[in-house]
């Protein structure tokens, strides 16, 4: 393997990448690894081997797991897409995304 060393790096950026890399069950080393490897990878080479889902498909599949998974009711579902976002919305706070 190729070894490769950055200079200069804002310390604020690393302290992110190492408390991203904790949320994620990740070494440093390795959430590095995993950062390089997506800036390179093509979006389209890895679309390519994807078929498109028809929309109403995806709605009965999205149905089936929200009720299999306890969500019944409309208002129950809301509540959950509620929490996701206040979720998403503390994790930015923490690394203080816009």
């Amino acid at each position: 393997m190729t070894q490769v060393i950055i200079e200069d790096i804002d310390p604020i950026v690393v302290e992110k990448i190492k408390q991203q890399a904790v949320l994620r069950g990740r070494s440093l080393q390795a959430e590095l690894k995993y950062i390089l490897e997506s800036a390179v990878s093509s979006p389209s080479q890895s679309a390519v081997n994807l078929a498109l889902v028809p929309l109403e498909d995806l709605q009965q599949s999205g149905q089936k797991a929200l009720s299999e998974s306890g969500y019944h009711s409309r208002e129950e579902i809301i509540k959950l897409v509620q929490e996701v976002k206040k979720e998403i919305a503390d994790e930015r706070a923490v690394f203080k995304i816009k």
